[in-house]
């Protein structure tokens, strides 16, 4: 891809995470769809990567695209929208790299907090501030793929975060601690 799409699809992406542009708006595209994946895994592994080791890392990394590509097929499956899978997933993967790459300075300050010494209140109040954010983006992406109110997309991110937690903190205990 050349630097000028490139800077367009990011554009897309970030006017997606203020609520301004809906996924629909983009063409559709295997190969943006592949590079907006790989920029979400590697955003999310160099996330992982500053509280576990590499191989932890990585599973947590593999379990999160997965379990978006699933999660998100499924739900379109349900609801007999597959047609917009494709642009539904990019518009995930490609916010989701956005917001990773917003997050990972917040990350990587609270992996240099010492064991016994909790956050700074600044600290919490941004990942709060960015986890309410992400949903949001999520849920106006989910609105827009199911045709319904923002409502509905809000139960749908949400319930895609509260699953992808569970599945994460049962299968990398070490890594919730």
């Amino acid at each position: 891809m050349n630097g000028k799409l490139i800077r367009t699809w990011l554009l897309s992406w970030l006017e997606q995470c203020l609520l301004r542009r809906a996924p629909q708006a983009d063409p559709v595209s295997g190969t943006v769809l592949l590079w907006s994946l790989f920029g979400y895994a590697l955003l999310d592994l160099l996330q992982a990567r500053t509280g576990s080791g590499w191989l932890t890392s990585f599973g947590m990394t593999a379990l999160d695209t997965l379990f978006m590509v699933l999660f998100s097929w499924s739900v379109l499956r349900l609801t007999n929208k597959t047609a917009r899978y494709m642009q539904a997933l990019t518009a995930l993967a490609g916010t989701g790299a956005v917001m990773g790459l917003v997050g990972l300075p917040l990350i990587r300050q609270a992996a240099q907090t010492h064991p016994g010494e909790g956050p700074g209140g600044a600290l919490v109040l941004g990942w709060m501030l960015l986890l309410v954010w992400n949903l949001s983006v999520q849920a106006h992406i989910y609105r827009h793929a199911l045709s319904s109110r923002y409502g509905v997309g809000l139960l749908v991110a949400g319930l895609q975060m509260i699953l992808l937690i569970s599945l994460l903190e049962t299968l990398f205990p070490q890594a919730a601690g």
